[in-house]
């Protein structure tokens, strides 16, 4: 198997070519996620893809925690890796992958039981609740597969192999959409199908994955180290907790967009379908330093992590500003193929000309989180995150609405937290690398 060992040669070139799979994955992944809402919009109608739609939250809130216990596994194995510790590193991939296999069983038995009771407390509408149930259901069968999927392709990223998770999910998304097309149009199964469609999908990437590391000998029977479990649950947990409660607040933050009418909600929906692509290369940048740093903190070169960080910003923040500009450039032709209504728009105009402009601080942000997450700090990544993001955002949002109620002092809020969340960031890892250097 061929692995990047991103400890050695050209910081930019490795970084780079390390990105790239990554981000070919999460365009597939966007991909296959748009054609999954197309068969069940046009297909199933309105009432399914409403039962879709209410289950999201509850699925993504669960489904990223234990996400966040593969990130985990992920940067201790990266460390380890580059410290070239050959037996921590397969003892820690023994154990990992069982964790994910005991954690995804764990969260089908939540899901499958607990779905009903929480769908209702979140006033799910009555005719929509029978099949909401039964999607979120059979699409938790789904968990055991897919936080395995995730804790495999993180251990493979973190020996510098992005090459063979994107494989595996380029597979998985092709044969969703096929099986989308037989459950749904020929089987005619409903929203079950969507659901089915997943479980197969996820399944087969995983066992692609698990057959791919047992025949490369990266995974292999070892002794249970309850240290490790207990380094990669301590590292994995305040990650996917992060994730929860950033998909929570977004539940305020689109309060205080529904106060200003139709036109802006449906204008934010159509700015953040937009807004997704230009996220995808800078999740891929994000994902690539915390391999980058994991590795070459393990190894000890912590002079290459400070070059890699101005390396990788710039490379970030000048691919940022070229997509960024050019879709403000081309804002009116993509904002009208998402919602051809010109109030929308006209609104989703205002909205991109304040954050397009500026949005390669997101880059910034993404690329120097992922320095301080690589190092193992995961607790303050979280606080650092959940303070700027959740907390400083929602106050912002209660204040401009109150002095500006405009939708430009909205979506200002956005990169102002970046930012500040960015340079929160950069005097943590000051304050770390001296520790680091004495």
């Amino acid at each position: 198997m061929k692995t990047n060992d991103l400890t050695q040669g050209s910081i930019g070139k490795g970084f780079v070519l390390f990105a790239i799979p990554l981000f070919l994955g999460s365009l597939f992944q966007q991909l296959y996620n748009t054609v999954d809402m197309l068969f069940v919009g046009n297909v199933l109608g309105k009432n399914a893809a409403a039962a879709v739609g209410a289950s999201s939250i509850l699925v993504t809130c669960l489904i990223n925690l234990f996400t966040g216990v593969a990130v985990g596994a992920g940067i201790v194995i990266s460390q380890l890796f580059g410290a070239k510790k050959e037996k921590d590193m397969k003892e820690s991939v023994w154990i990992a992958v069982l964790a994910g296999a005991v954690g995804g069983l764990i969260l089908t038995v939540i899901g499958v039981t607990c779905s009903q009771a929480v769908l209702v407390r979140l006033h799910t509408p009555a005719n929509i609740i029978p099949d909401a149930v039964l999607y979120v259901r059979i699409y938790f069968l789904a968990a055991i597969p897919m936080v395995l999927y995730n804790m495999c392709s993180g251990i493979l990223r973190a020996q510098g192999d992005s090459r063979t998770p994107f494989h595996a999910l380029a597979a998985g998304g092709v044969l969703n959409v096929i099986t989308d097309a037989v459950f749904l149009i020929l089987l005619d199964w409903g929203v079950a199908g969507v659901a089915v469609a997943t479980l197969f999908s996820q399944s087969m990437t995983a066992v692609f994955l698990l057959i791919h590391m047992l025949h490369h000998r990266i995974l292999t029977r070892q002794r249970l180290r309850w240290d490790l479990l207990g380094k990669i649950i301590c590292v994995g947990v305040p990650v996917g907790i992060q994730s929860m409660i950033l998909t929570l607040s977004n539940v305020v933050v689109q309060y205080h967009i529904n106060g200003f009418g139709e036109n802006v909600i449906a204008a934010f929906a159509v700015y953040f379908k937009a807004e997704n692509l230009l996220c995808l290369p800078i999740i891929a940048f994000g994902q690539a330093m915390v391999t980058f740093t994991g590795q070459n903190y393990g190894a000890g070169k912590y002079e290459r992590i400070r070059r890699g960080i101005l390396v990788c910003n710039g490379i970030a923040a000048a691919v940022l500003v070229v997509l960024s500009w050019s879709a403000l450039a081309a804002g009116n032709w993509i904002l009208s193929a998402f919602c051809p209504d010109q109030q929308v728009v006209a609104e989703g105009m205002r909205i991109i000309s304040v954050t397009f402009p500026v949005y390669f601080v997101y880059s910034l942000f993404e690329v120097t989180g992922g320095v301080v997450r690589g190092i193992g700090k995961s607790v303050p990544s979280m606080v650092i995150v959940i303070v700027n993001l959740c907390v400083i955002r929602i106050l912002m949002l209660e204040i401009s609405d109150r002095v500006f109620h405009s939708v430009q002092a909205v979506a200002a809020v956005y990169p102002l937290t970046w930012l500040m969340a960015t340079l929160s960031f950069v005097g943590y890892y000051l304050y770390v690398r001296k520790q680091m250097l004495q």
